[in-house]
């Protein structure tokens, strides 16, 4: 994936400082999972989109909210709803900076089985 982000031209520094704008100062993309580790792990390019979950101000774990693709297009998949005004401005801001590739949102709100059991009913 780092060469076709390489190829596509993705401004990396860019999409993390706007990370970091929209979603806040400790958010961040360039996450990776790590099969041999079993969590996150740093990456060089922005692969998830993610913010810090935090218990008595300590950071613990990472919610990931989305995944930067570039299989069709440059384009972040967002997981989670309520993250979506922000996503649309962030999307939006790194469209309007760059020259280059367009990113493109792509909403894909996973429901969990308990909450479309209650919906069908």
């Amino acid at each position: 994936m780092a060469e076709l982000q390489k190829a596509a031209g993705v401004n990396a520094p860019l999409l993390e400082s706007l990370v970091k704008t929209h979603f806040g100062p400790e958010s961040t993309a360039k996450l990776s999972w790590s099969i041999t580790k079993g969590r996150y792990v740093p990456s060089d390019f922005p692969r998830r989109l993610a913010v810090p979950q935090k218990l008595f101000g300590v950071r613990l774990w990472w919610k990931t909210i989305g995944e930067f693709s570039d299989n069709i297009g440059f384009r972040l998949e967002l997981w989670r709803p309520e993250y979506l005004r922000q996503a649309e401005a962030f999307v939006a801001d790194y469209n309007a900076r760059i020259q280059g590739t367009k990113l493109a949102l792509s909403p894909s709100f996973m429901v969990s089985p308990a909450v479309r059991g209650t919906a069908a009913a």
